[in-house]
């Protein structure tokens, strides 16, 4: 029985030795995998990365690119783009809200010291390795748009904003190079919002100045009927004075063709009346009385006429009238 009982006891001591092997193991792989998961880090191809501890919040100054990195319990990458970045201000970006600065003050309104407007932007940048602090740049970069706005006027931001853009894009550039190493590759200007009560007056005033031109365009227009209206009154008077002496001499031509006409029916008559006489060998008084004839025939045609002739016979007697029908 001695023996049955040792064995026992060496059997569960055994098994007692193994289970705690394996929870030894898994608390070396429980270590091994909470290393690997919190003290090591990973960095794309095209990223930059800086330690950063959780607790203390402190950035390490050297600026390490992608692979596997060890980093220590408590700490991570903080990550920037190799490549070129782009450091934004605007309400859809994470990086910072829009630039609230003021315009330059007006030339035609010295004492209204500018406008408030909010600028949304954006830059591309180049950043350094060894040098890298992107909160330092959004700041430097930003306070650099809030003062060269203030170069500007109002309107500029909307008649000269590519000229602003470039100005811009100058100075940050000169800025983030001598105060972080960073070039400053473009820059955009995505929006510029100016206080409401100014957009509704620059609204007005243009609304106004597009009436004005439409009104100055009626005038013209107006100014223009007017004018054809008198040339068509100017011509319908040369058109009635061409007329009325067209008429006047059209009447005077008239009157010319009909005194030359019956002048010369008048000739022709006296000619032919000559040529008759001679042919028939009358007497002037014989003449006459061949006149009175032709005139008793015309009128005769109409109705009756009384004629006087004088008597016929040789008698000594007195001419004497005898009135007759014919």
């Amino acid at each position: 029985m001695d023996v049955g009982l040792l064995d026992g006891r060496e059997g569960q001591t055994n098994s007692n030795g193994a289970e705690e092997g394996v929870k030894w193991c898994g608390r070396v792989l429980g270590f091994v995998l909470f290393i690997l998961f919190t003290c090591v880090g990973v960095l794309d191809p095209n990223q930059y990365g800086i330690r950063k501890n959780f607790l203390t919040g402190n950035i390490s100054e050297k600026a390490e690119r992608g692979g596997i990195h060890f980093l220590g319990p408590l700490k991570t990458f903080f990550t920037v783009p190799a490549g070129q970045g782009t450091l934004q201000w605007s309400w859809k970006s994470g990086d910072r809200p829009p630039v609230q600065t003021r315009t330059g003050a007006d030339p035609q309104d010295p004492d209204s010291g500018g406008q408030p407007i909010s600028i949304s932007c954006a830059v591309q940048v180049r950043f350094v390795p060894d040098m890298i602090q992107r909160q330092r740049y959004l700041l430097l970069a930003g306070n650099v748009v809030s003062n060269t706005a203030q170069e500007y006027t109002p309107t500029d931001f909307w008649s000269k904003r590519d000229v602003i853009a470039a100005r811009m894009l100058y100075k940050i550039n000169h800025t983030l190079w001598h105060q972080g190493y960073v070039e400053a590759m473009q820059f955009e200007i995505m929006k510029v919002d100016f206080a409401k009560q100014f957009e509704d007056s620059i609204t007005a005033v243009q609304v106004a100045e597009q009436a004005k031109v439409v009104n100055e365009y009626e005038q013209q227009v107006q100014q223009v009927v007017q004018h054809i209206s008198v040339l068509q009154s100017e011509n319908q008077a040369a058109i009635a004075n061409i007329s009325a002496g067209a008429e006047a001499k059209a009447k005077e031509i008239k009157a010319a063709a009909r005194r030359d006409a019956f002048n010369l029916k008048q000739g022709m008559k006296a000619q032919k009346y000559a040529e008759l006489r001679k042919a028939l060998e009358l007497s002037p008084s014989q003449m006459g009385e061949y006149f009175k004839v032709k005139s008793v025939q015309g009128q005769s045609s109409q109705g009756k006429v009384v004629v006087g002739l004088p008597s016929v016979g040789k008698s000594s007697m007195k001419d004497h009238s005898v009135s007759g029908e014919l």
